[in-house]
């Protein structure tokens, strides 16, 4: 993936973004045409950086969400940045997934955590794991300590980043934590 290159159709934002993502994409050593599932579509930024690593992307949100973060024109960048065909789009809820049990290699959430209501964070974290094969691993990127002052600035209602491990008791501890740029990675393996 060209960082540079893609950052001049992306914006500057990305290339910090890539960065965090890249690290964690280093660490679980994914088959070259994994799966994913990218909860949360937003700008399309995680989709696109997983698309440019080369593996198949899933990428979806609530049908009815209109909030500043959704509904963004994601398809028009991907295809500039040639990733378009690796991306596949479709309307679904965190906390009730429409996919078969292990369906994906892994589930990444983009900065979404922290915005699907409290009381359905235990369920979605639930279905994030049925939805991921065996061995595969769900990966929940959250704003750092640092970036968080910052997103309040543009967005003074903007949620405090959530910590994912409180929703996963049922389920292996938090096996890695990447510290980022922009976002902090929390990873959970299927065993």
């Amino acid at each position: 993936m060209d960082v540079k290159k893609i950052s001049e159709i992306m914006g500057p934002f990305f290339e910090t973004l890539a960065r965090d993502v890249a690290a964690v994409i280093q660490k679980l050593g994914l088959p070259p045409a994994a799966d994913i599932l990218d909860v949360g579509t937003g700008d399309g930024y995680s989709a696109i950086i997983l698309a440019a690593s080369g593996y198949r992307v899933l990428t979806g949100e609530p049908a009815t969400d209109d909030s500043r973060y959704a509904g963004k024109n994601w398809q028009e960048r991907a295809e500039k940045v040639g990733v378009l065909d690796r991306i596949r789009s479709m309307p679904f809820v965190a906390e009730d997934m429409p996919f078969p049990d292990g369906s994906f290699d892994a589930v990444f959430f983009f900065g979404v955590l922290h915005h699907i209501e409290e009381s359905l964070r235990r369920e979605t974290f639930r279905e994030a794991m049925r939805v991921t094969k065996d061995k595969g691993t769900v990966v929940f990127f959250e704003p750092t300590k640092e970036m968080l002052p910052k997103i309040l600035l543009k967005d003074p209602e903007h949620p405090a980043a959530a910590c994912p491990a409180d929703y996963a008791s049922e389920f292996k501890k938090c096996e890695a934590r990447l510290p980022g740029t922009f976002m902090d990675a929390f990873i959970f393996t299927k065993s």
